[in-house]
């Protein structure tokens, strides 16, 4: 079997060259985050994501979907109001 070469882009193992980053079809993504594969699509198209193309598949590392998924930490109203209050 031979070794992928490096790339500084993509995760491999330095013993057999297979990936260790996971990569999902856009069928996947939508599952996970709720959203539509052409909401996905679109993201693709405009670059706001990055992605691989195996063959004619495409597949989302789940580093770049992690990327750009941002938690919103939840605002207690009650601080809001002892702020105002203030």
């Amino acid at each position: 079997m031979g070794k992928i070469a490096p790339n500084k882009d993509h995760k491999f193992c330095p013993n057999c060259g297979s990936p260790t980053e996971k990569y999902l079809t856009l069928e996947q993504v939508a599952a996970q985050t709720s959203m539509s594969v052409e909401f996905w699509r679109a993201r693709i198209q405009s670059r706001d994501i990055d992605y691989v193309k195996i063959g004619r598949s495409v597949r989302i590392p789940q580093s770049s979907l992690n990327a750009v998924i941002k938690p919103v930490s939840a605002i207690n109203t009650t601080t809001i109001n002892n702020l105002e209050n203030e």
